[in-house]
């Protein structure tokens, strides 16, 4: 597990440092992406695409962090950087993380908040618990439709994405790269959340093919085994199973 907790460090600042160059270099190249003439049909849809997994490391940024101005300053930065500012945060908070956490399950401590590592018994219950819950089930369906509707439109109006004179345009090749940035960090979560070899081939299939559609769709899928009155942290853990796992007991990443 801590050869584990090594790779994780290696693999997000990697990750950070790489899509920071790239950063840098289409700025440097490529100008301020704050311009309305760079945002044609596709490049906005690549950007709708982008917010989404933006909007899911949010939520878990707002439940990790216990005061709502740190929340604020990391969304903020993470709306701006998106991969490379998600990839410093979750480096950042491996790097907090003990030697024994490190040795016990690094991935699990990196995902919970301290006080639930220790009371996981005390499952808030209640209204505000439902309605967090509710109201994030609803509100995946509504971002995939509104992706759907975006992309639709950019087919119609810019026809297809498969044409290479499409990605000439620096800021979109920046984009999509910065998609599958967020993607790989994801799916870190999603292989850890999986319990055999064969479901985590297949959503990493998903997500490589659909990206943030893929996003929307495994969020559903977790939402909806979660009580409507429990506490929407569960949905970070397996299923069934809310303590650190050994190292025997992590088949798919040891």
């Amino acid at each position: 597990m801590a050869l584990l907790a090594t790779r994780l460090k290696a693999l997000y600042f990697s990750l950070a440092f790489s899509f920071g160059a790239i950063l840098i270099w289409t700025l440097y190249t490529d100008g301020n992406p704050a311009r309305l003439e760079i945002y044609k049909p596709w490049l906005r849809a690549a950007v709708a695409a982008l917010e989404i997994n933006c909007f899911t490391f949010s939520l878990w940024i707002i439940y990790k962090e216990s005061s709502y101005a740190v929340s604020a300053i990391w969304i903020f930065i993470l709306f701006w950087t998106a991969g490379m500012g998600i990839s410093i945060y979750i480096f950042i908070q491996l790097l907090k993380l003990s030697p024994e956490e490190c040795a016990e399950d690094p991935i699990y401590h990196v995902l919970l908040r301290h006080e639930h590592k220790r009371c996981e018994e005390q499952k808030a219950t209640g209204k505000r618990c439902g309605l967090v819950v509710a109201a994030t089930r609803i509100a995946y369906p509504i971002l995939g439709c509104l992706l759907i509707a975006t992309i639709v439109y950019a087919a119609m109006t810019d026809g297809s994405p498969l044409r290479k004179q499409i990605y000439q345009a620096l800021w979109l090749k920046t984009t999509m790269v910065d998609i599958y940035v967020n993607i790989v960090a994801l799916l870190v979560w999603v292989v850890y959340k999986e319990t055999s070899w064969l479901s985590a081939s297949l959503w990493i299939l998903v997500f490589v093919c659909f990206s943030s559609f893929a996003t929307c769709a495994y969020m559903i899928k977790e939402l909806y085994h979660l009580s409507s009155q429990g506490p929407m942290y569960l949905v970070l853990l397996r299923q069934n199973n809310n303590r650190p796992h050994s190292a025997s007991r992590l088949p798919l990443l040891g």
